[in-house]
Protein backbone atom coordinates (compact mmCIF):
# COMPACT_ATOMS: atom_id res chain seq x y z
CA UNK A 1 0.00 0.00 0.00
CA UNK A 2 2.95 2.12 0.71
CA UNK A 3 4.23 2.31 -2.76
CA UNK A 4 0.78 2.52 -4.44
CA UNK A 5 0.59 5.86 -3.03
CA UNK A 6 3.85 6.63 -3.11
CA UNK A 7 3.54 5.78 -6.78
CA UNK A 8 0.35 7.46 -7.35
CA UNK A 9 1.74 10.73 -5.70
CA UNK A 10 4.98 10.15 -8.23
CA UNK A 11 2.36 9.92 -11.40
CA UNK A 12 0.43 13.18 -10.47
CA UNK A 13 2.30 15.17 -9.60
CA UNK A 14 0.85 15.72 -6.92
CA UNK A 15 2.13 16.83 -2.83
CA UNK A 16 1.08 15.21 -0.05
CA UNK A 17 -0.36 18.02 1.45
CA UNK A 18 -2.49 18.15 -1.24
CA UNK A 19 -3.59 14.67 -0.90
CA UNK A 20 -4.49 15.24 2.67
CA UNK A 21 -6.56 18.05 1.57
CA UNK A 22 -8.88 16.19 0.01
CA UNK A 23 -8.65 12.57 2.36
CA UNK A 24 -11.35 13.27 3.70
CA UNK A 25 -13.93 9.61 5.28
CA UNK A 26 -17.19 10.06 4.22
CA UNK A 27 -18.65 8.36 6.77
CA UNK A 28 -16.99 10.21 10.16
CA UNK A 29 -15.73 13.09 8.27
CA UNK A 30 -12.37 12.76 9.75
CA UNK A 31 -9.51 13.93 7.65
CA UNK A 32 -5.93 12.80 7.21
CA UNK A 33 -3.12 14.46 8.04
CA UNK A 34 -0.07 14.74 5.49
CA UNK A 35 2.56 14.09 8.00
CA UNK A 36 0.66 10.36 8.33
CA UNK A 37 0.59 10.12 4.61
CA UNK A 38 4.38 11.24 4.41
CA UNK A 39 4.98 8.19 7.20
CA UNK A 40 2.96 5.96 5.10
CA UNK A 41 4.81 6.46 1.76
CA UNK A 42 8.00 6.07 3.50
CA UNK A 43 7.39 2.70 5.06
CA UNK A 44 6.97 4.26 8.42
CA UNK A 45 3.58 3.31 9.44
CA UNK A 46 4.11 0.27 12.32
CA UNK A 47 0.30 -1.54 11.43
CA UNK A 48 -2.43 -1.52 9.37
CA UNK A 49 -4.37 1.78 9.42
CA UNK A 50 -7.70 2.23 10.39
CA UNK A 51 -10.96 1.77 8.09
CA UNK A 52 -11.73 5.48 8.18
CA UNK A 53 -8.00 6.16 7.07
CA UNK A 54 -8.33 3.69 3.89
CA UNK A 55 -11.68 5.24 3.12
CA UNK A 56 -10.37 8.74 3.43
CA UNK A 57 -7.27 7.76 1.46
CA UNK A 58 -9.50 5.91 -1.09
CA UNK A 59 -11.70 8.78 -1.27
CA UNK A 60 -8.89 11.68 -1.89
CA UNK A 61 -7.01 9.02 -5.01
CA UNK A 62 -10.47 7.81 -6.77
CA UNK A 63 -10.02 4.31 -5.80
CA UNK A 64 -12.20 1.40 -4.01
CA UNK A 65 -11.47 1.36 -0.70
CA UNK A 66 -11.68 -2.70 -1.12
CA UNK A 67 -8.02 -2.28 -3.41
CA UNK A 68 -6.24 -0.28 -0.69
CA UNK A 69 -7.81 -2.65 2.16
CA UNK A 70 -6.22 -5.46 0.17
CA UNK A 71 -3.03 -3.77 -0.08
CA UNK A 72 -3.01 -3.17 3.56
CA UNK A 73 -3.45 -6.93 4.17
CA UNK A 74 -0.53 -7.55 2.06
CA UNK A 75 1.63 -5.20 3.47
CA UNK A 76 1.14 -5.80 7.10
CA UNK A 77 -0.58 -8.89 7.19
CA UNK A 78 1.32 -10.96 4.41
CA UNK A 79 -2.20 -11.87 2.91
CA UNK A 80 -2.48 -11.93 -0.87
CA UNK A 81 -6.24 -11.74 -1.97
CA UNK A 82 -7.43 -11.97 -5.24
CA UNK A 83 -10.73 -10.38 -6.53
CA UNK A 84 -12.74 -12.35 -9.62
CA UNK A 85 -15.55 -11.07 -10.79
CA UNK A 86 -18.97 -12.91 -10.22
CA UNK A 87 -21.85 -10.91 -11.88
CA UNK A 88 -22.27 -7.08 -13.31
CA UNK A 89 -21.32 -5.45 -9.98
CA UNK A 90 -20.76 -8.41 -7.67
CA UNK A 91 -17.06 -9.51 -6.92
CA UNK A 92 -15.92 -12.24 -4.79
CA UNK A 93 -12.75 -11.95 -2.76
CA UNK A 94 -10.20 -15.12 -2.50
CA UNK A 95 -7.40 -15.29 0.08
CA UNK A 96 -4.81 -17.13 -2.06
CA UNK A 97 -2.70 -19.10 0.03
CA UNK A 98 1.47 -18.89 1.37
CA UNK A 99 3.98 -20.58 -0.45
CA UNK A 100 2.48 -21.01 -3.77
CA UNK A 101 4.59 -20.74 -7.08
CA UNK A 102 3.60 -18.37 -9.77
CA UNK A 103 2.01 -21.33 -11.36
CA UNK A 104 0.25 -22.61 -9.02
CA UNK A 105 -0.92 -18.99 -8.07
CA UNK A 106 -2.25 -18.43 -11.52
CA UNK A 107 -3.82 -21.75 -11.12
CA UNK A 108 -5.62 -21.23 -8.22
CA UNK A 109 -7.14 -17.67 -9.44
CA UNK A 110 -8.03 -19.96 -12.48
CA UNK A 111 -10.47 -22.15 -10.33
CA UNK A 112 -11.47 -19.75 -8.37
CA UNK A 113 -12.93 -17.63 -11.46
CA UNK A 114 -14.25 -21.05 -12.69
CA UNK A 115 -16.43 -21.53 -9.54
CA UNK A 116 -17.54 -17.37 -10.11
CA UNK A 117 -17.81 -18.55 -13.44
CA UNK A 118 -20.74 -21.67 -12.19
CA UNK A 119 -22.25 -19.19 -9.47
CA UNK A 120 -23.44 -16.41 -12.32
CA UNK A 121 -24.42 -19.53 -14.51
CA UNK A 122 -26.96 -20.76 -12.45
Amino acid sequence: MSSFVRDYLHEHEESERALAVRAVDPETGFTLQHGWINQLTKGRVSRAPELWRLRALAAAMSVPVTMLAELAAAQWLGIQVAEIKAGEEDWIAVTIPKGLTPAQRERFVRMAEDIARHMRDD
